[in-house]
């Protein structure tokens, strides 16, 4: 994987922590800069994940992701529980 992928999934996850989500069963990739995300997300538990639509959040994040400096596209196979 050559670095400026490892740098790029980097700033992805950083990303991906900003929101109101339970992101730890979701994967992330990039690779030829283009960054894939997989696995599961789900609003997180108690106060913070009440009143937050899931959906919303992760079109949110891709359109953040697609501004990442070494990503030029984005796909989201990732299953939305909840």
């Amino acid at each position: 994987m050559p670095l400026e992928d490892k740098q790029a999934r980097r700033l992805v996850e950083r990303e991906i922590a900003k929101h109101s989500i339970d992101y730890a069963l979701l994967t992330v990739a990039v690779i030829n800069h283009v960054a894939y995300l997989g696995g599961t997300v789900a609003p997180l538990r108690g106060m913070m994940g009440r009143d937050v639509d899931i959906r919303r959040e992760m079109d949110l994040i891709c359109e953040a992701i697609k501004s990442i400096k070494g990503v030029n596209d984005v796909v989201n196979d990732a299953r939305i529980i909840g």
